[in-house]
């Protein structure tokens, strides 16, 4: 009864190290449709960072920090290391190298890169084009944990890690379902034991063909957001609730919330979804069961 466990969402943001204003949440009493901030700096001149969600928005009480991170060419996030701190990396755009202590990735859109906390890292931007990323940071990011240059504790910490890295949806698990609907967990702490993930969310990538849906569910204990990559996706609630969310913005469900997805646009649609806690089957409980 795989096809019964549907919804495998989770994931996924922010590495700016930088303060912004909140993003402008619009509230239903059962969920959540969240447009980006308005761009912020990041590390002065490196690129720029739109804020999703926050750990200090109390709209939303997540157990991570979410943005949107955009890179031009030739430009890198300085090194740094975040204290006790997380940072997962979806590529949407361009290309990132993606250095974690001793050891640098090459990351194509389509591609997660998870990096341990204390790792000294950068994220650069190859090739011509601009590099855009959805960032997880977890727990929540604050300014202390944010370690940068002129402090002795970025090269005097000693640290030896290694990222994980999906370069494509296609290595992780696909479940394919009658309703228009492919969702592939990409990173999963639960489902994937021997990658030994130091998160508690999990994070997969969906596609909803047009007309495609998927059916009236809740997942007991965990809060989902998605992020709309392309197209469109309608949320609704028994209830009578539904928001519309476009491609660029998010949407949030409480735990527990019984809701329903739909392709509201005439192609393909396609999203980012982040479960917390981590999805898995036996959360999963289908309207109707």
């Amino acid at each position: 009864m795989i096809r019964a466990c549907l919804l495998i969402l989770v994931c996924v943001l922010s590495a700016a190290g930088c303060v912004t204003e909140h993003p402008d949440p619009v509230k239903h009493p059962d969920l959540l449709l969240i447009t980006p901030a308005e761009p912020f700096p990041l590390f002065v001149d490196q690129g720029q960072y739109r804020a999703i969600l926050e750990g200090e928005n109390l709209s939303v009480p997540a157990r991570y920090s979410l943005g949107l991170v955009t890179i031009p060419p030739g430009k890198a996030t300085p090194p740094h290391r975040l204290l006790g701190t997380t940072e997962m990396i979806a590529v949407l755009a361009g290309e990132a190298a993606v250095r974690c202590d001793n050891e640098t990735v090459i990351a194509p859109p389509g591609s997660v890169v998870l990096l341990p906390a204390d790792v000294l890292q950068s994220i650069a931007a190859r090739g011509n084009d601009d590099l855009v990323y959805l960032s997880v940071i977890q727990p929540p990011y604050t300014a202390a944990i944010d370690i940068r240059e002129g402090d002795p504790a970025l090269y005097t910490i000693v640290s030896d890690h290694v990222p994980v890295l999906v370069t494509s949806p296609g290595e992780g698990i696909i479940w394919d379902y009658e309703t228009g609907t492919r969702i592939i967990t990409l990173l999963n702490p639960v489902l994937m034991p021997e990658l030994d993930l130091p998160v508690s969310y999990s994070i997969a990538y969906a596609e909803i063909l047009p007309g495609g849906y998927i059916a009236e569910n809740q997942l007991i204990g965990s809060s989902e957001l998605i992020y709309v990559v392309t197209g469109e996706i309608g949320i609704s609630t028994p209830g009578g609730t539904v928001i519309t969310v476009p491609a660029g913005s998010a949407g949030y469900i409480p735990p527990d919330q019984v809701k329903g997805y739909r392709n509201t646009a005439g192609t393909l649609s396609t999203m980012l979804t982040l479960v917390d806690p981590a999805w898995t089957p036996e959360m999963t409980v289908m309207a109707g069961s």
